[in-house]
């Protein structure tokens, strides 16, 4: 007889923080506890108070309460992924951004040149606005029949989607799932330091655009060139495209725009916070539904599915906060930022922003939620930064790109690899197209992150 052997399956997010958080109650009895003082009237540590305090490791009953600690703790958090999922559901059960991109395609299908970098500065604003990032994976079949429109492959439509929606997403300047939220528990201003952060991602854009474009181009001219070989076949039903763009569509994108346009400005010019972001989508979730003709029922009825896919996230976050409230109450929190800082003091300054980043890629293959990791790792990133005389800003950056740029290479991420499955592509030829691309943009925004530091970006 012979032996089944079980293919190794990575482990559920929520084992994966359960585990951490064990781990966290252990360290607990292990690592000294320690205390650094707070300078007066602020939530910024003095880095020079540092001292060692009584242990008080994790009871079990400890650890049992902090799930429902974290949960109250990142109940603001909590509440405004709920809403977003909603309001975000509705804008995309109005079809508004599918009929436009069927749009694109009837009248340019053709025309590589100039509906392939139009995709994909699309799909990369909505990627930054923080619309498309799981949702991205509905529009790969669209991204298919342009392809074979265009006689390309299956990795160009994963590419012109995925990848652009991605660069978007892991380096936008306003991302309420990753950026705004990784803001607040920093305890910093909403979209501050937005401009340093849009110069980012237009250059971030930029490669992207040329690399997608050039590979496309040999695709074009030599089928040959696909690092897709043999398995170059792209058959879709054109149905899909069948939807037409209309005035209905149109006032609910222009809606989307013209809303966001009033948030940035109204946070740049007046410091909004993120309820301001949820009226906000509140009032578009409103003109949208009525715009497309959804009614009030439908308009709960799509509200309350977009709750439900965001409890996994929402549920997560819960969790992953808890990991915080077991290293704060064994006093153990401020020993690791003081043990991190010691490694990072001794760097040449140009090297840490860099270095913070890294440990953040690391980490984002065992969470790759966004709003998880932001929740685990910023409460030690936000102080570890002031012991070392980085800004607050930087800290959110180093979150920011380890997390939303490298889940296109890490298998943990559902959304890349239920989108290569749709389009047929094998994650080992994917790695092949994807690596270069990402080494380029672990460049740049290692780069940007050294830049930033020395800048002393705020």
């Amino acid at each position: 007889m012979s032996e089944t052997k079980k293919k190794f399956t990575v482990p559920n997010a929520f084992i994966i923080v359960f585990g951490i958080m064990i781990l966290a109650a252990i360290l607990t009895y292990i690592i000294p506890a320690g205390t650094y003082d707070k300078i007066a009237d602020t939530s910024t540590i003095d880095p020079n108070s540092f001292h060692y305090i009584d242990q008080s490791p994790t009871t079990l009953w400890q650890f049992v309460n902090s799930i429902s600690t974290g949960m109250a703790n990142g109940s603001s958090i909590i509440i405004l992924i709920f809403l977003l999922g909603g309001y975000f559901n509705i804008l995309i059960d109005s079809k508004a951004i599918d009929c436009f991109v069927n749009f694109l395609i009837k009248k340019y299908g053709n025309k590589s040149i100039i509906i392939l970098p139009v995709i994909c500065i699309l799909m990369s604003v909505l990627g930054a606005v923080g619309v498309m990032a799981n949702p991205v994976v509905a529009f790969i079949p669209v991204g298919l029949i342009l392809a074979k429109k265009l006689k390309m492959d299956q990795m160009v439509a994963v590419a012109m989607m995925l990848v652009a929606a991605y660069c978007g997403f892991g380096m936008s300047p306003m991302c309420a799932a990753t950026v705004q939220m990784a803001q607040k528990i920093a305890e910093i201003p909403v979209l501050s330091g937005f401009g340093f952060r849009t110069v980012a991602w237009l250059v971030g854009l930029a490669i992207t655009l040329m690399y997608i474009m050039h590979y496309a181009n040999q695709v074009s001219k030599d089928p040959s060139k696909s690092i897709m070989g043999d398995e170059f076949v792209i058959e879709q039903n054109e149905d899909d495209l069948n939807d037409e763009f209309t005035i209905r569509h149109a006032i609910c994108l222009i809606t989307l725009v013209v809303a966001m346009g009033i948030y940035i400005y109204g946070s740049l010019k007046y410091g909004w916070g993120i309820a301001y972001l949820e009226t906000i989508f509140f009032c578009i979730a409103v003109i949208v539904a009525a715009a497309s003709g959804m009614g009030a029922d439908g308009f709960v009825k799509s509200f309350i599915a977009g709750t439900k896919q965001m409890c996994f996230s929402a549920m997560l976050v819960g969790c992953a906060t808890a990991v915080s409230v077991i290293l704060t109450n064994g006093n153990i929190i401020h020993t690791i930022i003081y043990g991190m800082a010691q490694i990072l003091l001794v760097l040449p300054r140009w090297l840490v922003g860099p270095v913070m980043y890294y440990i953040n890629v690391i980490f984002n293959f065992f969470v790759s939620s966004g709003s998880g990791q932001a929740a685990i790792v910023m409460p030690i990133m936000a102080p570890l930064s002031d012991v070392i005389g980085v800004s607050r800003q930087m800290a959110v950056c180093a979150y920011q790109y380890g997390d939303g740029l490298s889940n296109l290479i890490f298998p943990t991420n559902g959304t890349m690899m239920a989108s290569i499955a749709i389009a047929g592509v094998k994650y080992e030829k994917w790695l092949k197209w994807m690596l270069p691309l990402y080494g380029m943009w672990l460049v740049l925004t290692s780069i940007v992150m050294a830049a930033g530091v020395l800048m002393g970006v705020a």
